[in-house]
């Protein structure tokens, strides 16, 4: 996915997405979110921004679960970030999150 503030992830179609030249706060992850998840399914999502930090904002579908989401990107880094589905709270469980060095 290039640069969008609510970037579109199918959840049936892909079990990793990278977000590449991030030049605009994301402002929803939720709203561009679709598919059928099933218990214990996995999401990896990678994020760089174009050499500015740019600001994260979930939404109703992703939770911390162990892991907080990260609120930022961090200057011209890859943030990694994992998820697991929860079908007791119909949500994304953050379980890591890790920024290159």
């Amino acid at each position: 996915i290039t640069s969008s503030a609510t970037p579109t992830i199918n959840t049936d179609n892909c079990d990793a997405v990278t977000i590449t030249a991030l030049a605009a706060d994301i402002t929803s992850m939720t709203s561009g979110l679709s598919g059928t998840p099933v218990n214990f399914q996995k999401l990896i999502i990678r994020i760089k921004d174009n050499g500015t930090a740019r600001a994260i904002t979930w939404g109703a579908s992703f939770e911390a679960k162990g892991v907080s989401l990260p609120t930022t990107t961090v200057l011209s880094k890859v943030l990694t970030v994992g998820f697991i589905y929860d079908t007791v709270t119909s949500k994304w469980g953050c379980v890591a999150a890790a920024c290159e060095e």
